[in-house]
């Protein structure tokens, strides 16, 4: 049959249209983002403790896994610490900072990176500990490792708080907060509230660019002393000693060599 003089106008019109739309038809992506600097509140620690007499080893070993890391295009930061004074003297901390939580569901070809490690990393070192934290900015007068800027050493205070006295506790560490922006002379605090591994505790790490650095005092009871109000500190103390249950403090130095920044 012959077309109809409006069957063949309105066909001339699709084909108008469809000479200005896109050749193929857009697919839907899903953008994996290059960077996950600051982009989330997730703490990952994990720590090794080197076997007698395998430092060396070790190291070399943690350095090949980096370049895994590296050659698979790993979005996630990876910082590397020696602990040289405290309790765990000795022990090798890896830990990625500022990502957020779901970025571990989907880690770069987990599988494979087990392997490399088990091949390079764990025949010089035995496991440690892993625990799981949240950055407390709320708390915090600066987060470094979240925006992988990380300092030459770092002091590591971890405050087990009694059951029940958590919200308690993060009233007197606001009120540090306070103290230490106002004094303007301490390094970055940043807190990190536990959420797995570990039970009712807060770590207080802060940045220090060297020893000089120490002067200032860098843990909550030393700041809490300098409030010149004496009620007022008598009252922050009081509490602070009724809330904690037991305090360790460390110092790690950082190792550019064994760490990777995206």
């Amino acid at each position: 049959m012959r077309p109809s003089r409006f069957r063949t106008r309105a066909l001339l019109a699709l084909l108008a249209i469809a000479a200005t739309a896109p050749l193929f038809a857009a697919e839907p992506t899903t953008t994996v983002p290059t960077s996950l600097r600051n982009t989330g509140d997730a703490a990952h620690l994990f720590g090794y403790t080197p076997k007698p007499g395998m430092e060396a080893q070790f190291d070399a070993g943690y350095r090949k896994h980096l370049d895994w890391h590296k050659t698979h295009d790993d979005p996630l930061v990876w910082y590397g610490w020696y602990v040289t004074h405290g309790p765990r003297m000795g022990m090798f901390i890896d830990g990625s900072f500022g990502a957020p939580f779901s970025a571990f569901d989907n880690r770069v070809a987990i599988a494979d990176d087990v392997k490399d490690a088990d091949r390079n990393v764990t025949p010089y070192a035995d496991a440690a500990f892993r625990s799981v934290w949240r950055v407390r900015r709320d708390l915090s007068t600066g987060t470094p490792l979240e925006e992988w800027k990380p300092s030459a050493m770092v002091q590591v205070h971890t405050y087990k708080v009694r059951l029940g006295k958590a919200k308690q506790f993060e009233q007197i560490v606001k009120r540090m907060r306070s103290v230490a922006e106002a004094s303007g002379k301490t390094g970055a605090f940043t807190w990190y509230e536990g959420i797995g591994g570990v039970d009712n505790e807060f770590i207080l790490m802060v940045a220090r660019d060297g020893w000089g650095a120490f002067d200032a005092p860098g843990d909550l009871e030393g700041v809490l002393a300098t409030i010149e109000d004496a009620t007022t500190r008598r009252e922050l103390l009081s509490g602070y000693a009724a809330f904690v249950e037991d305090v360790s403090s460390e110092v790690w130095r950082y190792r550019s060599d064994l760490s990777l920044i995206p």
